[in-house]
């Protein structure tokens, strides 16, 4: 999985306090990716800071080869928004997977079998 990382506005100790942390947050995101080859995966993570709400803006960007993925948090800490942005990214690759899985989380009416319907209908 190759990263990028992105960052506007921000100081040289915010720059590393974030780039430390995000590596310390990635294991679980590659976990999740072990079935897609390595050199197919980009992952963009992108932090900006706003001075006037002294707020950050963290932006996941997962390119798969079946789908991309985005997932953005604000918040007043840095250590939240990329807490709270790589929770939505996981939640996102999980229901991929289940898709190309092709696992649904209802049954069809057609699986039933002709026997139960029989008896619904005699009652």
């Amino acid at each position: 999985m190759e990263i990028t990382h992105f960052h506007k506005n921000l100081d040289e100790k915010e720059e590393r306090e974030f780039n430390e942390y995000v590596d310390t947050k990635m294991d679980a995101i590659r976990n999740l990716l072990t079935k897609f080859s390595e050199d197919s995966v980009l992952l963009k993570i992108s932090i900006e800071k706003f001075e006037k709400h002294d707020a950050y803006e963290v932006e996941f960007h997962l390119s798969l080869p079946s789908k991309s993925m985005v997932a953005t948090e604000a918040s007043h800490s840095i250590n939240k928004a990329v807490d709270l942005s790589k929770d939505r990214l996981i939640t996102q690759i999980k229901k991929h997977k289940a898709h190309l899985r092709k696992e649904r989380s209802h049954q069809s009416i057609r699986t039933e079998q002709p026997e139960a319907v029989a008896e619904k209908v005699e009652v």
